[in-house]
């Protein structure tokens, strides 16, 4: 006997038939507007209209009902609420006896329809989104009344034609005679608007706050977090739990983007919970979600949609890693230069840095970037230099008079640890790159820590190919030319020095149509800055088992 399917949410059943109705009514309504239509296709208008509209009033509810189609596609409860709005305006048109009688059947089971499917659209309009919408009315008719007022001779009954978008038709017998079009326009655009708005995804959360965090740094420490954890502690994500508080998710929304930063942390068994949780989220707030930095073998746990592989995380294992070799020679010789040139190099936890040497190190990144923010999202954290994130450790290097003059800041998660800022001051000797990551490899071996995660290699199967085609030609010849300012070229030849692992990384989202808006959000995130450098004056809480392990 076989077992009953389960049963399909209301959330996850299909709505493009719905709104697909509602595209081809708002056709049929506006487009005999704009020209001599078909006989057949004004059969068809008025079957949808009842009695003729004004051309001006059939273009306004044409566009907002094609606004309201695309609302119903992306499950916006105000869609709803707008459609069944217009199915009640016609059945009271019905009773008021200005359309025939025949239309009331039809109105009615239009209607049923609509309610019975109104758990298919489970994103409702954000209270913010709800005081817009007010205030942007308000100040329509405000100024509707005002210009009735001032110019003269239009009834007061054009404020109300401007409240509902519909506007004036003919000219006032006084006063200003364009005033009624004009009033007329403001409306139309300002129902337009206020559809929008109530349409708009939930606006961007807050960032978790500290108690979040420390929770969340809890589980970053978990002996089964990924290298990428301890990124999810930036200081502008917000956070999404697992209902079992064991695994978490940092992400932050742009554009209707909700972009998770690499995998969840925490528990690995309550990595789906974590995820289910995510998703959830975005399906009552209207966001798209996403995550960048996925690896392959959470991407069935991410649930359905697409996922294109962007990169490589640069892994090195302590317990491999040895300098000897010819493939290494070029590593072994940068490192002796620096020893011939004087440069010597310590470990410290970050939390114990003096005051003079850290701002001796933060001159060091000022100078590094050349005055630049610091950027980046997936692998980069902020508070640089401040001890606010538990298990940073700093590898610095001085030369012959003590001066630093370049450091390293490494983050742990799990059994690893993961660089996150590399600065060197320009002029330095060449090899102290090398050089801190071969003795940070030493220590954390020394440590038990089981990987090294360095950088990210973006598309380093297109830049380590003997052989391309025509568009991977193009492609490397863009990454090439943009190297100066995007330095993916240059950081994956740095990294090769190392002969290191790599682990695949991946960007997932939903639909190929939200590939444009994943795109501005991407870019936002790893070029936009990360918050200033600054004491905090709350530091993350140190999980207990990390304590003596630095």
């Amino acid at each position: 006997m076989q077992s009953a399917k389960p049963a399909v949410p209301p959330w996850a059943r299909p709505v493009w038939p719905l709104a697909l109705a509602a595209l081809l009514v708002s056709v049929l309504i506006a487009v005999p507007a704009f020209s001599q239509s078909p006989q057949w296709l004004g059969r068809l208008s008025r079957l949808v209209t009842g009695s003729p509209l004004a051309p001006a009033h059939a273009i306004a509810i044409g566009l907002a009902l094609a606004l309201l189609a695309r609302g119903a596609l992306l499950r916006r409860r105000a869609a709803w609420y707008g459609l069944v709005t217009l199915v009640l305006l016609g059945l009271l048109a019905v009773l008021a006896g200005d359309d025939p009688l025949w239309r009331l059947p039809l109105l009615a089971a239009v209607l049923g329809g609509l309610w019975l499917e109104r758990d298919r659209f489970p994103v409702r309009p954000h209270p913010e989104r709800v005081r817009a919408a007010v205030r942007t009315g308000a100040v329509l008719v405000a100024a509707a009344t005002a210009a009735s007022l001032v110019f003269g001779g239009v009834s007061i009954r054009s404020v109300g034609h401007v409240a509902t978008g519909l506007g004036a038709t003919g000219g006032p017998t006084d006063g200003a005679s364009w005033l009624p079009g004009v009033l007329g326009l403001a409306g139309a655009a300002g129902l337009l608007v206020l559809i929008n708005t109530l349409l708009a995804p939930d606006p961007a959360p807050p960032p978790g706050d500290e108690a979040e965090r420390r929770r969340v740094a809890g589980l970053v420490a978990h002996p089964g977090s990924d290298t990428l954890a301890p990124f999810a502690l930036r200081r502008d994500k917000a956070y999404v739990f697992s209902a079992d508080g064991r695994a978490a998710i940092g992400y932050r929304v742009l554009f209707g983007m909700a972009v998770a930063g690499g995998d969840p942390v925490g528990d690995p068994a309550s990595y789906p919970a974590a995820v289910r949780a995510f998703r959830a989220m975005c399906r009552t707030t209207g966001w798209r979600p996403a995550v960048l930095g996925a690896s392959d073998g959470l991407l069935a746990a991410w649930g359905p949609g697409r996922a294109i592989g962007y990169g490589d995380e640069v892994v090195l294992r302590p317990d491999e890693f040895s300098l000897s070799g010819r493939q290494m020679r070029n590593v072994r010789q940068a490192v002796k230069r620096t020893g011939n040139a004087g440069v010597t190099s310590e470990i410290v936890l970050e939390r114990d840095l003096d005051p003079v040497l850290r701002a001796k190190l933060l001159d060091v990144a000022s100078r590094s970037l050349g005055g630049a923010a610091e950027r980046g999202f997936s692998m980069n954290l902020d508070e640089l230099l401040t001890g606010y994130h538990p298990g940073a450790v700093v590898a610095i290097a001085y030369d012959q008079d003590k001066e630093p003059i370049a450091f390293q800041r490494y983050v742990s998660a799990g059994q690893g640890i993961s660089l996150d800022a590399m600065r060197r001051a320009p002029g330095g000797p060449n090899g102290v790159n090398e050089r801190l990551i071969v003795e940070m490899v030493r220590y954390a071996g020394e440590r038990g820590h089981g990987v090294v995660s360095l950088n990210f290699a973006a598309f380093r199967e297109l830049l380590d190919a003997d052989e391309r085609t025509l568009p991977e030609k193009a492609g490397y010849r863009a990454l090439h030319l943009l190297d100066p300012w995007i330095a993916v070229e240059s950081l994956y030849l740095f990294d090769r020095k190392f002969r290191p692992s790599y682990r695949p990384r991946n960007v997932v989202f939903r639909s190929w149509l939200d590939l444009a808006w994943l795109a501005a959000a991407l870019l936002t995130l790893e070029f936009g800055r990360t918050r200033p450098a600054q004491r905090a004056a709350d530091p993350v809480t140190e999980p207990v088992h990390h304590l003596g392990r630095f």
